[in-house]
Parts: structure tokens; sequence; C-alpha cells
């Protein structure tokens, strides 16, 4: 009969009907409005014997009852599908290396933990997001530069020596806090080289155990950083991390772990930096402070 639709037509259109239907109950879910959350930055307090509390906190991953929402680079606008009175953990993340696609947790700051009442399709902004670092944190190595006497000498490779400066100008500066100095190195033509490590040498926890090196560098030369070590008797120089030109003051976090990783026998760790002046350069300046070698309490 002309008035009866095909079959197979007639379960087309009822597809869509529902495919439809379906489409407008869930636009209307609220159970799909988020929560919003707003962080724009987390800051650190340490104590005397921890150093500056000059960080470089890039990101924070938000847990919410132990589940991952997500790494969010600060400041962020965190959505999460949830209401109510909830646990949030907010972990501090770095770059490692200074590298934007190696972004962690970094593992010495403490967590934040709050517990919010999410609302939904409305913002929540945190204001009181400060970590510290965690217990069991040891600082085997601190230098600021403010004593004469540094604890990090030139080599014998090096034709040019390390100082130290209170230029204004030049100097590291952080509110709130009374550093005066920073170390320096002139690199004055191309056939400069320079090369220090530290006085002393440390003793890295076992393999699976990180190690890192905070530091504040300013440099319009590229800069070396790495480790010297004893392995079988013998000395090894390992180049670890390149740092490029950066004309400000910048932070950046040197995952010293590697070394001892593959070789668990090395012994007697030393930092050093290195550097020789940029071909078609006359002359470079490199400015250190804030160096600080970190990593966990692992005797039993």
């Amino acid at each position: 009969m002309r008035g009866n639709l095909p079959l197979t037509r007639l379960l087309f259109l009822l597809i869509v009907i529902a495919t439809l239907s379906g489409g407008c109950e869930k636009k209307d879910d609220a159970s799909l409005v988020p929560s919003y959350l707003y962080i724009e930055k987390i800051g650190l307090n340490t104590q005397y014997e921890q150093g500056t509390a000059s960080h470089r906190i890039t990101d924070a991953w938000i847990y919410v009852d132990e589940t991952l929402i997500g790494a969010f680079e600060l400041p962020a606008t965190v959505p999460i599908l949830m209401e109510g009175l909830q646990k949030v953990t907010i972990r501090p993340g770095i770059k490692l290396n200074g590298i934007s696609n190696t972004r962690a947790i970094y593992p010495y700051f403490t967590p934040i933990i709050k517990d919010i009442a999410l609302v939904r399709d409305s913002v929540i902004q945190l204001t009181d997001t400060l970590t510290t670092y965690r217990q069991g944190v040891l600082f085997p190595w601190l230098e600021s530069f403010e004593l004469s006497g540094m604890t990090l000498d030139t080599t014998a490779k090096s034709t040019v020596r390390l100082q130290r400066t209170n230029d204004p100008a030049t100097r590291f500066t952080l509110a709130g806090e009374p550093g005066e100095y920073s170390g320096f190195v002139h690199l004055p033509a191309d056939t400069s080289v320079f090369e220090a490590v530290t006085n002393e040498s440390y003793d890295f926890p076992a393999a699976g155990s990180e190690v890192f090196l905070e530091m504040n560098y300013k440099t319009d030369n590229a800069l070396v950083v790495g480790v010297f070590y004893l392995s079988s008797g013998m000395q090894v120089q390992r180049p670890l991390l390149i740092l490029n030109k950066s004309e400000n003051w910048n932070k950046v976090y040197v995952n010293l772990t590697v070394p001892k990783y593959d070789t668990p026998n090395a012994t007697d760790f030393r930092i050093f930096f290195g550097a020789q002046t940029d071909e078609g350069s006359e002359q470079a300046g490199i400015y250190l402070d804030n160096l600080k070698l970190i990593h966990f309490n692992t005797a039993k």
C-alpha cells in the first residue's frame, strides 16, 4: 500500500529519532557539567638549611580522591566532573632539565591537600597554594656564593676564574631574601675555557633513587653541567646537560640520576660546570646562583 513505509526506511527513522533523543538527554545531563578550580601559581617555603626559596614550579598535577584529573600548566582553570566536598591533592610539577616535553611531578615537594566543596558550573579560586620540601630530603651541597670561600673551584683546564659579583644589575635577587652575591665567569675570547668542579665529592644513593641539582643561571654562552665520578678505579667525566643562552635569570632542575642508574658501582661524585666561548663571540658572561644537590635520605 502506498501509505506504508518500507521496513528498512522505518527502522532508519527510528534509529535517527533515538539518536537525537539520546543527544538531547546527554546535553541536559547535569553530571556532564564540570566544577572548576583556578590555580594561579604554586609557591615554595624553605627553612634556612634548605637554601633559597627560588623555584620554577610550572605545573599542577591534580588528583581528586587519589584519581588523576590531569597535569595543567600554570596558571590553570581545571575542570572536574564532580561536585560536593572532595579531597583535592595538588602535586607541584617541573620541566625536567628545563625541557617542555619532559614534565614531571617533582618528588621533593610536598603535595598540597585540601578539602574543597566543588560546585558545578562555578569557579573556585585557590590562593593558599604553598609547598615545602618533604621530610627526609637531604641537601649535601649548597652554594649561594654569599661566603668568600666558595665550595666550587676551577680546574687546571680552565683559562678563566670563577668570581663573585654583587652588581645589582647582574646578580640574582629574590624578593624577601637577603642574598647579595652571585657566581660570575667572564669568557673574554673564543679561545677561553671555563671548567669548575665541587671541592668535595658526594655519595649518591643507590640506583632507583633520584638525584637532582637545582640551580639559577643566566648566560649568553652555552653551559655544560655534569659530574665526575670514580668507576672501577678510573675517573670519568660525564656531561649531562647543555644549557642554552638565557638573557634573564632562569631556574633549572638537572636530573643527575642517570650515572648511578647505569653505573651502579660509581662513587665519589663531584658536580662540574664547563664552557668555551661560542664561535664568533668576542666575549661571554656566565652567572650562577643557589646551587643545590638534593636527594632523599635512603639510609635505613
